[in-house]
């Protein structure tokens, strides 16, 4: 059973793209005609797509090891800094000021929701195939998580009212905590129920033969002992998260598809009527993509990062959760509004891809050294 959930998990993600456009492609005809039906359920709507967004989250969620947050924090407080700097300032900022040139006051709101979104524990996944320090990318993911129910608000406030649109902050508040605080608590309740009390469990069954298990530690003192035991848990947590990550990966990925199928089958008569819409969000897109490289390639020069911590910044900051802008879009704005977060799906993997492969090269224009904190 493990050997095709594996093979289904790695089929989806190799061919997650080719996904996403077929989607799109079936939801915008199936939308447009069943644009009645739509409009009558709105209420309906918004419910199933707030769902899909928080079961998309909820796999991530679950993957995320915030018990390793203060002590990577303690070592990595400036490279956190930077890193903070270009995820919540130059991301949104850009966002806001490329937002105004979008025809639909709805949309360009959105679209700031889009890039002001934090990333989640499936942007680790690519700082794991660029050997980059996981340990860092999860401290900044975290971060994100937690800054983001401030600055998500405060910058869709602030552009809101820029254009003289009216969007309370109390609700704003509230969708943005429903999103993502939902999620992250269940996520992380479920993470000590299904790996970490799991682990401790086999590491005390003496009928549980497991390479990773520390067995002759009777001589040793109270502290090696110890350390033994803290290293046998986190070899055992580990082999329970390799166990259930392709389950966790086919959930996300088809979550993600019917949230974006939804999304675009809402909206299917205003891509229809404004068949170039699309391809500004997605031109725009691309620019707040170079800007946020951009900023990277200055970090890493200024502060002669390394090679591991380059990529565990450059794929946070580079790829969002767009489940949680589609959310608080729906709740705190309206479907209209969630149509930059249904289509940057589209492009983000490409982007993170392109990126990757042109890491090696950049390594070696930047003079980036290795560490060996890497996956």
């Amino acid at each position: 059973m493990g050997g095709r959930a594996e093979k289904l998990s790695s089929h989806l993600r190799e061919y997650l793209l080719l996904y996403i456009i077929l989607v799109i492609l079936l939801a915008i005809p199936i939308g447009y005609k069943s644009a009645t039906i739509l409009e009558t359920h709105k209420q309906q709507m918004k419910n199933v797509i707030l769902t899909l967004a928080i079961l998309t989250l909820f796999p991530s969620m679950i993957q995320l090891r915030s018990e390793q947050f203060g002590s990577e924090l303690a070592s990595k407080k400036l490279e956190t800094l930077i890193a903070l700097i270009i995820i919540f300032i130059a991301g949104p900022v850009a966002a806001i000021l490329l937002a105004g040139l979008l025809p639909s006051k709805p949309v360009s709101i959105g679209f700031v929701a889009a890039n002001s979104v934090p990333a989640s524990s499936a942007s680790i996944a690519y700082v794991l195939l660029a050997e980059g320090n996981i340990e860092f990318a999860t401290l900044l993911a975290i971060i994100s998580i937690l800054g983001a129910l401030v600055t998500v608000p405060g910058y869709i406030a602030f552009y809101a009212k820029s254009i003289s649109v009216t969007v309370p902050i109390d609700l704003l508040g509230k969708s943005v905590g429903l999103a993502l605080l939902t999620p992250f608590i269940l996520g992380q309740i479920t993470r000590y129920y299904l790996v970490k009390r799991r682990a401790r469990k086999l590491l005390g069954d003496d009928n549980v033969k497991l390479p990773c298990k520390k067995t002759h530690i009777e001589k040793a003192s109270l502290e090696e002992a110890l350390a033994h035991l803290e290293e046998a848990q986190e070899c055992i947590e580990g082999r329970i998260g390799k166990a259930i990550k392709p389950y966790l990966s086919i959930w996300t990925i088809l979550a993600m598809l019917l949230l974006i199928g939804t999304l675009i089958a809402v909206k299917a008569g205003l891509l229809i009527k404004k068949p170039f819409l699309a391809a500004e969000i997605l031109g725009f897109q691309g620019i707040i993509y170079a800007v946020i490289i951009v900023s990277l390639i200055i970090a890493t020069k200024l502060l002669k990062l390394s090679y591991e911590d380059h990529s565990a910044m450059a794929f946070i900051a580079l790829t969002k959760n767009e489940s949680v802008a589609a959310a608080v879009s729906v709740m705190a704005i309206g479907a209209t509004a969630a149509l930059p977060a249904a289509l940057i799906p589209s492009i983000q993997p490409i982007v993170a891809v392109i990126y990757l492969a042109a890491l090696p090269a950049l390594r070696n224009a930047l003079k980036m050294k290795r560490t060996g904190r890497g996956s």
